[in-house]
């Protein structure tokens, strides 16, 4: 089950982030970022509900803390972004900052606090990861 909920969370992972961009490009992003941002949130929560109802169980305190202390950080970000581009801040500079920020700080919080060793494979990940936002930053 954890596997399709986290191919979901893949697949729906960039379009929250592709919708801002729109409204930025229709010049749309100052107006309307928070009301786009409050919908995506809510449909999100509500689609979540769904496995809980379905069972007839009721997340746990824990969840709904931590789920509400993500949702917040990841409210902010995009908050962060929409208002960035709708300031003129080119795509070109924001998308990567924002990724390079995102990869730097899990890389960091796993090295850091999790005292996670980063093997092989790993180093090359992070490395693809640091060549894939260069070449996005490429204009």
């Amino acid at each position: 089950m954890w596997f399709r909920w986290m191919m979901i969370a893949f697949l729906f992972n960039g379009l929250c982030t592709f919708g801002i961009r729109i409204l930025a490009g229709m010049g749309l992003a100052t107006r309307y970022t928070a009301s786009y941002l409050a919908f995506w949130y809510l449909a999100g929560t509500v689609f979540l509900l769904v496995p809980y109802l379905r069972n007839r169980i009721w997340p746990g305190k824990q969840d709904i803390l931590l789920g509400s202390g993500l949702g917040i950080c990841s409210w902010g970000g995009q908050t962060a972004l929409g208002l960035a581009l709708a300031q003129g801040l080119p795509g070109s500079v924001v998308f990567p900052v924002v990724l390079a920020g995102g990869l730097f700080i899990v890389v960091g919080a796993g090295v850091i606090i999790f005292k996670e060793k980063i093997g092989t494979a790993g180093k090359i990940g992070i490395a693809l990861g640091i060549l894939s936002i260069v070449l996005l930053s490429l204009d």
